[in-house]
């Protein structure tokens, strides 16, 4: 009956919760004669795949944003376009794609309108070298369980925590284990998104997070950078530090953008050298002010140097 009881209660600490993996791969090439850059996100055990493009030409522009499925190499996708309107932003779909992925991480296939009366080629190549760590030869497996974190009273409460990430290569076999964190996460929300992070061609780790101590800006990640020498993913808690960031493989750079409700906004610029990253530009909003400050940046003796700030 004890025995009963200790494996009960050892249920309700630990839940087997299957970790869910997703890939964001950044594909460059040409739909006829027009360049375009393309993301696609691909979720490890599943058919279903999201992403979005842009024209070159257009790059300012709303990128046209992608859903669709991937299966036997063969990825279909369907694109939405929304155009802006006082009753906001409203969604039509413009056309479709049919691509090949070959073994060599390069898509070819075609492009077509919505009524079918157009198609064009399209090819693009994938801009991360999978050859030094393909994510699909791995499996990934978090550790979360129940445990105590602060609320937004100071008290402790239950929350869902992960303290490790156990990765495995096709064999089974342990290749690494990351951990020295114990982190609450969004209920049960048991995930691993690889991307490249420091912008080198290899995918790097960011392990989603939870502040159940905050209202705002609850949220962010642990980060991992892959390092090709030691064949490893390296903890990066300075890039922690910053929380919830946007990387942009088009500019080479990742922001961080934050905002009062109020009408005060601020977006900082990163960008990476020699292992480190910088602040290179800053562009605040104030809700008394119908001006934007620009403050730029430039990196001198690894620091950020304050160069130039105007308004506009």
């Amino acid at each position: 009956m004890n025995k009963i009881l200790i494996l009960f209660i050892f249920s309700q600490i630990a839940f087997a919760q299957k970790t869910i993996v997703k890939t964001s791969l950044h594909f460059s090439g040409k739909i006829d004669k027009y360049p375009i850059e393309m993301t696609i996100e691909f979720i490890q055990g599943q058919d279903s795949v999201s992403g979005s493009y842009y024209y070159l030409k257009n790059s300012k522009d709303m990128p046209i944003f992608t859903k669709g499925t991937y299966k036997a190499g063969q990825i279909k996708l369907d694109e939405t376009t929304y155009t802006a309107t006082k009753k906001g932003n409203v969604p039509a779909k413009t056309g479709s794609f049919v691509l090949q992925l070959d073994n060599e991480h390069k898509l070819s296939g075609i492009w077509q309108n919505v009524k079918k009366d157009k198609k064009f080629d399209a090819t693009l190549t994938c801009l991360e070298d999978l050859s030094v760590f393909n994510p699909k030869n791995y499996t990934y497996k978090l550790n979360p369980h129940k445990g105590k974190a602060e609320n937004m009273n100071g008290e402790l409460a239950d929350n869902f925590l992960i303290s490790k990430l156990d990765i495995f290569n096709a064999k089974k076999e342990k290749m690494q284990t990351l951990s020295g964190f114990n982190k609450a996460i969004y209920e049960k929300d048991v995930a691993v998104e690889l991307e490249d992070l420091n912008f080198d061609g290899l995918l790097d780790i960011k392990i989603p997070i939870y502040f159940p101590d905050r209202i705002k800006y609850d949220g962010g990640f642990l980060y991992f950078i892959y390092d090709k020498t030691k064949k490893q993913f390296i903890r990066n808690t300075k890039l922690e530090e910053l929380e919830y960031l946007h990387f942009d493989q088009k500019s080479k750079e990742f922001i961080k953008y934050e905002a009062d409700g109020s009408g005060n906004e601020t977006d900082s610029y990163y960008k990476w050298s020699n292992n480190n990253f910088y602040l290179i530009k800053k562009v605040e909003s104030f809700e008394d002010s119908d001006k934007t400050t620009y403050t730029e940046y430039e990196i001198k003796n690894n620091k950020s140097v304050k160069v130039k700030q105007y308004q506009k």
